[in-house]
């Protein structure tokens, strides 16, 4: 039996070699605009729960979910400064999570007592935290593009199934042909199905996507769950935009469920940057007076209704969650039959194997390195 074959690849939970492969990066777990200033909110990331909370001076910060007084949840409590104050006793804890005030305690007592603090911080309209042992690694987790532009980030969405489908989907160009029977802009990406090609970079995996003509489309994978592309034209915004780098976050929540966050790198400044945020609301406003993602997806699955019929401004988001998602809550590749153009999901298997083998047998892993700003997506038309 090869050693892949007895390496779980898809799980995240705490102990398992995936969770521990997982834990030693920066991970996107919520989406900046929806933290408001004084306001704290559990989050569930790698099967454990924990409490984000913006201070007031817009500081985001990340700590256990439960006080270390009683258990209580410690989003319950309140802002103040930017500390948080359980809602229990009083306990008050600082953004390093540090005890720092007991209204019914002796005063000494309050510097015995900490929660844990796990670093955040804030890139490209996300929130990342670092849930691993020792230093958090170099910082960003990734790049950002060196143009001018408008930062666009996605409506969130909870995705019932394991993170790893939606990663690899973002490795498989040809799937755009036939899930979103592309129109417009997509039409680019179909007319002349590419050859795949992938490589291991320090940073992740490169993948190539080769035309006939010799056009290649370059798109990165950055280590562990990261996908920089450039992609057409957003559905709904009528061509405002262009063409942008749209940078994928797939988080997971659990093993069967998991976050998309999802940030545009809109190539716009001035009055053509006004003129993006205008549609940007005018999408905003149809979007939610739209069926839910999740409740069209629903629908598909169950037979009511059929893709190729429902019209919806977050369209692709339906296609792909009903494609993806549909595998199961954990996809079984053991009776896959993989073709050439899976070339970069096997590459990306064969990583995720080789690391994990590496930690469940206690050897060293590959030492990877932030992502150079120099190497960028290319459109490859």
């Amino acid at each position: 039996m090869k050693r892949e074959d007895i390496v779980d690849i898809t799980s995240t939970r705490p102990g398992t070699p995936g969770g521990r492969f997982m834990r030693q990066f920066w991970l996107a777990v919520h989406r900046s605009e929806d933290l408001a200033k004084g306001h704290a909110k559990p989050i569930r990331i790698l099967s454990e729960n924990y409490t984000l909370y913006r201070g007031e001076s817009g500081r985001a910060q990340v700590l256990d979910y439960r006080c270390p007084h009683r258990g209580a949840q410690l989003h319950l409590g309140w802002v103040e400064g930017d500390a948080l104050r359980c809602l229990y006793h009083g306990w008050k804890f600082d953004c390093s999570g540090q005890c720092v005030e007991m209204p019914a305690e002796d005063a000494n007592f309050a510097r015995k007592v900490a929660a844990k603090s796990y670093p955040t911080r804030e890139h490209m309209g996300l929130v990342f935290a670092y849930f691993g042992d020792g230093e958090a690694p170099a910082w960003p987790p990734y790049p950002a593009p060196s143009q001018e532009g408008v930062i666009h980030c996605w409506n969130v969405e909870t995705v019932p199934c394991n993170w790893l489908q939606c990663y690899e989907n973002t490795a498989d160009e040809v799937h755009v042909a036939f899930v979103h029977r592309p129109g417009g802009s997509h039409a680019k990406l179909a007319a002349d199905l590419p050859v795949i090609t992938a490589e291991e970079t320090d940073w992740g995996m490169l993948r190539h996507g080769t035309r006939s003509d010799g056009k290649v489309r370059d798109t990165l994978h950055y280590m562990p769950n990261a996908t920089r592309v450039i992609v057409p034209p957003l559905a709904g915004f009528d061509g405002v935009g262009g063409w942008q780098e749209i940078y994928f976050n797939f988080t997971p929540i659990d093993d069967e469920s998991h976050l998309w966050l999802i940030t545009s790198h809109v190539k716009v400044t001035g009055a053509e940057a006004e003129r993006f945020l205008a549609k940007k609301a005018g999408f905003l406003e149809k979007v939610r007076s739209a069926p839910k993602v999740m409740d069209l997806v629903q629908d598909v699955w169950a037979g009511r209704r059929r893709l190729v019929d429902i019209e919806h401004p977050e369209l692709a988001m339906v296609q792909d969650i009903a494609v993806q998602a549909g595998q199961g809550r954990i996809a079984d590749r053991a009776n896959e039959r993989l073709g050439r153009s899976d070339a970069a999901i096997i590459v990306w298997r064969k990583i995720l194997a080789r690391e994990l083998a590496a930690i469940a047998e206690g050897r060293p892993t590959k030492k990877w390195r932030p992502p150079p700003r120099e190497v960028a997506p290319t459109l490859g038309f």
